[in-house]
């Protein structure tokens, strides 16, 4: 029982830790302060390792018999591998460019709340850390002034999902119907796709704010999903296959939008970013696909499909950040190598993960979402080719040893990831080494050609399509009022957003006058009175 409060250290020490270190590291001297955060990160990375102790380390922290809820935190062998792909490439990046602000308390909540979603055992725990996840989002970017004007759409949207969740745990855990449905939609909304793609921000004053506004609630999102096994009920095809068909089609035409209208703006310099977030979300539409079809194999297809996600995400904050040093020596690189691994080119963390979505696709006759999945990455990926080549900084500027360690530690785990997965998946836990065998059944040791021919040229196609699909976009500039721009403004559904809020006014407007007629005529109270006599005679009847 002691050894399971070990997993209380890594969730809990980044906020104590900065407790700690915030007041102290402005009176330190400049040689020692900029150490400070790096001291702050290894120290979580030693604190996630000793996690790695064999067994699932599990805490109830509250029981509510009565009403049969509780509080309880694990760390299994799929939540230790994501805290630590949370931390390691975040340290990478620190080794590029240190931050500004590494200890600002509500980030670090953010944070903090994100780790408790992701240590979550049950569904009860995750909506208690879901609701602090969203309050702390909201705060944060209402105090760093970080797309002010969405703020409270992102915080009703998260709380709205945190209900369905809430309600959807209810009817799982009193064996009603579709309850199942209410927590997938959570668990969608979670991850930020359309239609609830307001829920995270899309750029910030820092990039850093990119990091722990999107990555690190994405990877928390993602660890509910590959956890699905423990609701107990299957999840629902239909509406995960509509849902990731829609967020695909709205995703190419937001990334028309944001290369072809955005880079004739003033918010130009935001382009490769928003570009990469595009693209990253439909990766990350994957993961639900994947857990949904892929059997007994899904855990583990769906594991590396988030670890590649992960890494692209890290790679290219990196090249946004070399470039924006003018360390012009090697951003294009960094930039191409997460392209190939957001792709799931062979010797790419997500190679198995792709190939093997797209052979449960084909068996289970879902070729129209292959073939959807195939399109959108096709040009999804033209764009990026682009970005790649006009990545640009100013004077050439020789990296410091510091930054190279970044770069070095970025590339091990790359290829830790690509070359290691059967000794990783072995060393989890017995049920993800099943789940990748069940996925090597299902690439490998197969009789069906067919299917693995078709996921290949799925996986192939669309990247060497994109190539040369990229150079037609450098002479194809849309009208601003051209189909394909009208139609992602209307996937904005910001339209939607005004409508409800008419709405609501129109609501208030008509509230406000109601009382105003109750309080200049009292006949109206007595009216009202009269009623809910008569309303509880009828009852008693």
């Amino acid at each position: 029982m002691l050894l399971d409060w070990v997993l209380l250290l890594p969730i809990f020490f980044p906020l104590v830790g900065a407790l700690i270190l915030a007041p102290i590291a402005p009176k330190t001297p400049a040689r020692i302060r900029i150490w400070l955060p790096f001291v702050y990160l290894l120290i979580e990375i030693i604190l996630i390792t000793v996690n790695a102790a064999p067994g699932l380390h599990r805490l109830t922290v509250s029981e509510w018999e009565l009403a049969s809820f509780s509080i309880v935190l694990q760390m299994d062998a799929i939540t230790w591998l994501l805290f630590l792909m949370t931390f390691v490439p975040l340290a990478a990046i620190w080794f590029i460019a240190a931050p500004r602000k590494p200890f600002d308390l509500l980030a670090i909540l953010v944070l903090t709340s994100a780790l408790l979603v992701l240590s979550a055992a049950n569904l009860i725990t995750a909506y208690i850390a879901w609701t602090l996840l969203d309050v702390f989002i909201f705060l944060w970017r209402m105090t760093r002034n970080i797309e002010p004007e969405t703020t409270p759409r992102s915080m009703t949207i998260g709380l709205l999902s945190g209900l369905f969740l809430f309600a959807g745990a209810i009817l799982v855990s009193t064996k009603q119907p579709n309850g199942e449905v209410l927590i997938a939609v959570a668990f969608w909304a979670r991850l930020g796709l359309f239609p609830f793609h307001h829920l995270l921000p899309t750029h910030g004053a820092d990039p850093f704010d990119l990091w722990f506004a999107r990555g690190i609630p994405l990877i928390a999102a993602s660890n509910l999903w590959l956890h699905w096994s423990t609701i107990g009920r299957d999840a629902p095809v239909t509406l995960i296959g509509t849902l990731v068909v829609a967020a695909l089609i709205a995703l190419i035409n937001w990334i028309w939008r944001a290369i072809m209208l955005d880079s004739n703006s003033d918010s130009a310099m935001h382009v490769p970013t928003r570009a990469a977030e595009i693209s990253l979300s439909s990766a990350f539409a994957l993961v639900p696909l994947t857990i949904t079809l892929g059997g007994n194999a899904g855990v583990a297809l769906a594991l590396w499909l988030t670890l590649a996600a992960v890494l692209a995400m890290a790679l290219f904050e990196m090249a946004h950040r070399w470039r924006a040093d003018s360390l012009n020596r090697w951003h294009r690189l960094i930039w191409f190598a997460a392209l190939f691994a957001l792709a799931g080119l062979p010797l790419t963390p997500a190679f198995l993960g792709r190939i093997g979505l797209y052979v449960a696709l084909w068996e289970t006759n879902n070729g129209f979402i292959m073939l959807t999945v195939g399109i959108a990455t096709l040009i999804l990926l033209a764009p990026m080719w682009n970005i790649g080549l006009a990545l640009k900084a100013g004077e050439l500027r020789e990296p410091r040893r510091i930054e190279y360690a970044g770069l070095v530690l970025i590339t091990l785990v790359g290829l830790a990831l690509s070359f290691g997965p059967t000794l990783i998946a072995s060393a989890l836990s017995p049920a993800v080494a099943e789940s990748y065998e069940r996925s090597i059944d299902l690439v490998i040791r197969t009789n069906d050609a067919l299917g693995v021919g078709l996921a290949i040229l799925t996986l192939i196609v669309p990247v060497i399509g994109s190539y040369f699909l990229s150079h037609r976009l450098q002479r194809f500039r849309p009208r601003p009022d051209a189909m394909v721009l009208r139609l992602a403004r209307f996937m904005d559904l910001d339209w939607l957003g005004n409508l409800s809020m008419g709405i609501g006014l129109r609501v208030a407007a008509i509230a406000r006058g109601a009382t105003a007629i109750a309080e200049e005529n009292p006949t109206i109270w007595i009216l009202f009175m009269a009623m809910w006599v008569a309303i509880f005679i009828m009852l008693f009847r």
